[in-house]
C-alpha cells in the first residue's frame, strides 16, 4: 500500500502587546475556512501559559508542499488571512515538515500501533 503524502506547517507566532484577541479571531476564521478544503487534515492552535504573546498553530495537509504551494498558497482567502494579521505581529515563523512515522492516531496513514 502506498502512503498518502502528508505535509505540516508550523506558525510560531510573537503577538503584540494587546492584539491577542483580534489575531484570535483571524485565525479562527481562516480555520473554518481551511476546514472545507479536502485536502486539509486539521489544525491545532497552542498556547503557553508562560509566553502569553506566542501562539503555535499546527496545520496537516493531505499532498506535498508544492501541491499545497500550487492549491493553497493562491486562495484569496489565505492571502486576506497573512495581510490581515500584519498588524497583530512582531514576527511570525513558518517551519515546514514532512511526518514520518504516527501513534495514536491515523491521520497521515504512518501509524505505529
Amino acid at each position: 500500500m502506498t502512503q498518502r503524502a502528508t505535509t505540516s506547517l508550523s506558525l510560531h507566532y510573537q503577538v503584540k502587546p494587546s492584539q491577542k484577541e483580534g489575531l484570535l479571531v483571524e485565525i479562527k476564521g481562516m480555520l473554518e475556512r481551511c476546514a472545507k478544503e479536502p485536502e486539509f487534515i486539521m489544525g491545532i492552535l497552542h498556547e503557553t501559559p508562560e509566553r502569553p504573546n506566542q501562539f503555535v498553530l499546527y496545520e496537516l495537509w493531505k499532498g506535498t508542499r508544492a501541491e499545497f504551494d500550487a492549491t493553497q498558497g493562491t486562495k484569496p482567502y489565505r492571502k486576506a488571512y497573512i495581510e490581515n494579521t500584519k498588524k497583530f505581529l512582531d514576527k511570525v515563523d513558518v517551519e515546514w515538515s514532512l511526518p514520518i512515522l504516527e501513534w495514536g492516531t491515523n491521520l497521515t496513514s504512518l501509524n505505529q500501533s
